[in-house]
């Protein structure tokens, strides 16, 4: 659980603690990846998230567009595609920002945002299949 600690698990608290204050670069450890890698998964990221927001986009304008693909069967399709369009602006936009910083680039509370949007998002998406299927 969250517990509002902001020294990216080192062991400091937000006044430097007993430990006294936290050294430089406690907040983000080395890099994983060489800066190539991180450039490659931006690329990637970018091209992901361009194909799934014009992708998303355009099944909600089509849907709204013509009246003849209002049924129940396209309204589901409606649905995920709402679910999905917000996963990738939330999920895709945390992810790409912190490859074009090569590393992460939030701090606790953006990790728990990320965390639990993507979750909730993903899941609901999911549970809206399963429901439907029964």
């Amino acid at each position: 659980m969250y517990s509002g600690n902001r020294s990216g698990g080192q062991g400091y608290g937000e006044d430097g603690g007993p430990e006294g204050p936290a050294p430089a670069g406690t907040r983000s450890p080395a890099p994983l990846f060489s800066p190539g890698t991180y450039e490659r998964l931006a690329l990637l990221l970018g091209s992901v998230g361009l194909l799934g927001v014009g992708d998303n986009l355009l099944v909600l304008v089509l849907y709204y567009k013509f009246q003849r693909l209002r049924a129940p069967t396209h309204l589901l399709l409606v649905s995920l595609s709402l679910g999905h369009l917000l996963v990738t602006l939330f999920g895709v936009t945390f992810s790409l920002v912190s490859c074009l910083r090569s590393g992460w680039a939030w701090d606790a509370v953006g990790c728990a945002w990320d965390g639990f949007s993507g979750s909730l998002l993903e899941k609901s998406s999911s549970h809206k299949c399963i429901c439907d299927a029964v």
